[in-house]
């Protein structure tokens, strides 16, 4: 999904970018923010009732009803292991579930990986699912006080725009770019008054 090269690219451009802020950005990438247990039930359910009836409306005559009762068990296992492909578990999920578990997952990635322990409390976490086809800019309480929402919400739909023609990397990176365009207004380096030590490492999170 995306090279070594392409991490290292990835890790300049935060470090350069850190260079004009005081602020913490971390981006992260998982393939998926949950197993989606109800779409693979759901997708059992649907598969299994197609089963019957493509027996029902097939030219074999059955009469018998047990029959319609156990072709639904391979049904049951086809739609099960169906809803592990990405496009079956979007299609079985609904959109308050997948905004319910994305936020959820990004929220507990934040704390994991300490973007709440920066000294002045203003880490960013640009947090991308990918079977959602999800982004979440998480933000710590210093830059809840100060940045508005809506700039955030802009450079989610800039994003989700650019990132449509698959170019994720591109994508990402001119997310992390704006995010420190951003940071720079609101929380500038100050030589004296700002180290350079890093809180929190520059690499790009995978999972």
């Amino acid at each position: 999904m995306i090279t070594s090269n392409e991490k290292e690219q990835i890790k300049d451009l935060i470090t350069e970018s850190e260079k004009r802020t005081s602020s913490e950005i971390v981006p992260m990438v998982i393939t998926r923010s949950d197993d989606y247990p109800a779409a693979h039930f759901r997708g059992a359910i649907i598969v299994s009732f197609l089963f019957s009836l493509g027996l029902y409306f097939s030219p074999l005559s059955i009469i018998n009803p047990i029959y319609f009762l156990w072709i639904q068990i391979p049904g049951l296992l086809a739609g099960y292991f169906l809803a592990e492909i990405h496009f079956f578990t979007r299609m079985l999920t609904t959109k308050q579930e997948i905004e319910h578990e994305v936020t959820q997952r990004a929220i507990e990635a934040f704390f994991h990986h300490g973007l709440h322990t920066t000294k002045k409390h203003n880490g960013v976490l640009i947090f991308i699912s990918m079977l959602e086809h999800k982004i979440k800019i998480i933000t710590d309480v210093g830059v809840k006080e100060r940045v508005d929402q809506k700039i955030w919400d802009e450079i989610i739909v800039a994003f989700t725009e650019k990132v449509q023609g698959g170019n994720l990397v591109p994508a990402l990176k001119d997310t992390i770019t704006a995010t420190a365009d951003v940071l720079e207004n609101y929380f500038p380096y100050e030589e004296g008054k700002d180290s350079r030590r890093n809180e929190l490492k520059n690499d790009l999170i995978l999972e």
